[in-house]
């Protein structure tokens, strides 16, 4: 009964990540507890064995827990930072939940699936005054987390739009919706960066090489028509390129030159400790000390997955994490099409995220990734 209850709060967390923080939280303390009074401990070799990604992951998290102990950042700010990685723990938990039931993992997928497109209709009717916008415009989210979503949701929908049947038509309209949203509404970048890495994938899964080659320039003249068509897209990107263009080291105040100064002051902390780096949530006091006689703005993270658990735990930590990922390919390739396009979907959309942004330490992300790898991987054994 409680394995039950744990597996139904996995749903619906999945349901809750791309809506609600809290919900998303709630949701997963209820399905970890249930868990741990189920007895899943015990599980848990059993999960390691058959996923081995679940220890790499689990294995981060307990070296981002030990490097507490070496941190200059208090514990309170420590702890606050290792909370936010609290994915990487409950993927193990997740695995074990889900494994036994093909049923419960494709309810999984269905619930992340309709948050999605709840989201995406909430911004229709935001962007058509139907409803109030909300703090983050035409969203109930942050736009980078908004145009995260609809990019995998668009992949989703294409992939399911392949399957023959009545609900292709649906999931046409949808993947359709998707990206009009990501490139005529939502201001995300990263959304639209992501995208674009994902339908590079989705034509390379469907299409064999030569055909690939040709797709891709029907697919970039499709990206020149939306150029040309929505100031929303055009917009962001000659926005982006005027900043490269300006781009002057320690004194640029826009998004992508502060990336491009947090990716420097970064890349000098991990040389200093390249190890095990310079313990868990120590970031925000080393960069404002390395910056302090500068004008680069503050910040508690780079917006960069790869540099952050560097800094924090070293090229040991970045090891695992990338290990995480090499993992877990290995293990899709047990899993049967289209599942294991889907998760390499998945693993790519948070890898190509994290290159601008820490999506693991941002929750709604993680936890797409968390939910999403183990529903479409813990059955494959």
């Amino acid at each position: 009964m409680l394995i039950k209850i744990g597996t139904l709060s996995v749903c619906l967390a999945a349901l809750a990540t791309p809506l609600s923080t809290s919900l998303l939280g709630l949701f997963s303390i209820i399905a970890f507890l249930a868990w741990f009074l189920g007895g899943g401990l015990i599980r848990l070799p059993g999960v390691f064995r058959a996923n081995p990604s679940t220890a790499a992951a689990l294995g981060l998290f307990l070296l981002l827990l030990a490097a507490i102990a070496y941190s200059p950042a208090h514990p309170s700010e420590a702890f606050a930072v290792l909370k936010k990685y609290r994915e990487l723990a409950m993927l193990p938990v997740v695995f074990c939940l889900l494994s036994s039931s093909a049923r419960y993992r494709a309810l999984a997928v269905s619930c992340f699936l309709a948050g999605c497109i709840l989201l995406m209709i909430l911004s229709y009717m935001m962007f058509f005054d139907l409803l109030p916008g909300g703090r983050y415009g035409h969203s109930l989210v942050f736009h980078i987390t908004h145009s995260f979503f609809m990019a995998v949701l668009s992949y989703w929908s294409l992939h399911n739009a392949m399957i023959p049947g009545t609900k292709r038509y649906f999931w046409a309209v949808v993947a359709f919706l998707s990206t009009v949203n990501i490139f005529y509404i939502a201001p995300g970048r990263t959304g639209m960066f992501v995208f674009c890495c994902l339908m590079l994938l989705f034509l390379y899964q469907q299409l064999s090489f030569r055909k690939w080659i040709a797709s891709i320039l029907v697919f970039c003249t499709l990206l020149a028509g939306a150029f040309y068509t929505s100031d929303n897209f055009s917009g962001r990107i000659r926005e982006a390129v005027a900043e490269i263009q300006k781009y002057t080291p320690g004194e640029s105040k826009t998004s992508v030159g502060q990336r491009f100064d947090w990716w420097q002051t970064s890349i000098a902390l991990i040389r200093e400790k390249p190890v095990l780096g310079h313990g868990t949530g120590s970031y925000r006091m080393l960069h404002q000390t390395a910056t302090q006689n500068t004008r680069i703005t503050a910040t508690d993270n780079p917006h960069n997955e790869f540099l952050f658990i560097a800094v924090q735990t070293g090229l040991i930590g970045l090891a695992l994490f990338i290990s995480l990922a090499v993992l877990q390919l290995f293990e899709a390739r047990k899993v049967a099409n289209p599942e294991r396009y889907l998760f390499q979907g998945v693993l790519l959309a948070l890898l190509a995220g994290s290159l601008m942004n820490s999506l693991l330490f941002d929750s709604q992300q993680g936890h797409c990734y968390l939910f999403m790898s183990a529903a479409l991987l813990a059955g494959r054994n």
